[in-house]
Formats: C-alpha cells, sequence, structure tokens
C-alpha cells in the first residue's frame, strides 16, 4: 500500500515537468526502484494506472530498472554492490552501507509529446 504515495508524488511531479517543457502527453517513465525500499514494481504499475486517469500521464508506459544498495568496506573502503553478505569481496572484512545507496523511486527520463503536435 504504501506504492499509492510514492505514485502519486510521481504523477505530481510529471505534471510539474511537462507544463515546464510544453508537454501536452508523456508517452515513457524511466524509474529505479531501489532495492531496499520494499516498492514493488507490478504495485506501482497497478496505482500508476489507476491514478493516472485523465492525467498528462495516462497511457504512459513505466520501465523500471533496480537501484542497487551499495556497500563499502571498513578495512580497504572498496564499494561494491550489495548481493548477499555484508562480507568485502576483495578482503574479506566487514561492510556498511552506503548512505543514499538502493532507496526510493527516482525518475531517470521521461518522453513525451510536445504541445506542437
Amino acid at each position: 500500500m504504501h506504492e499509492l504515495p510514492a505514485v502519486l508524488s510521481l504523477l505530481d511531479t510529471m505534471e510539474k515537468k511537462a507544463a515546464a517543457s510544453h508537454i501536452r502527453r508523456i508517452t515513457e517513465i524511466d524509474l529505479k526502484v531501489g532495492e531496499l525500499s520494499d516498492l514493488v514494481e507490478d504495485c506501482i504499475q497497478l496505482y500508476f494506472d489507476m491514478a493516472s486517469e485523465g492525467t498528462v500521464c495516462e497511457g504512459a508506459s513505466l520501465v523500471f530498472s533496480r537501484n542497487p544498495a551499495l556497500l563499502r568496506c571498513n578495512d580497504c573502503g572498496y564499494t561494491f554492490p550489495h548481493e548477499r553478505s555484508f562480507t568485502c569481496p576483495r578482503c574479506g572484512g566487514a561492510s556498511t552501507l552506503v548512505r543514499g545507496t538502493g532507496g526510493g523511486l527516482e525518475i531517470i527520463r521521461f518522453l513525451g509529446e510536445d504541445d506542437t503536435m
């Protein structure tokens, strides 16, 4: 259910971007979903399809990619994507999460049709 606020925020942002760019219709939105965000792509799509009716985003395609969490080794400083372990693949040391990675929903780019069409 926490996908709904994310979708409503996405739609608000896209309405503003469309107005600022003189776009009458958004056709595609490329999104990165953080692996630690607990956002489910199918739920995002479902809420987007319902909430976008009557907006500049109605009928737009959502293209998803993952935003991985990154870890930094406390011993050697190596930064690597989180997979299954917090153990550094280089030296075997313990690692910690790099703040700001692997979370949220990020707009990468969008395509649209401008007002002149």
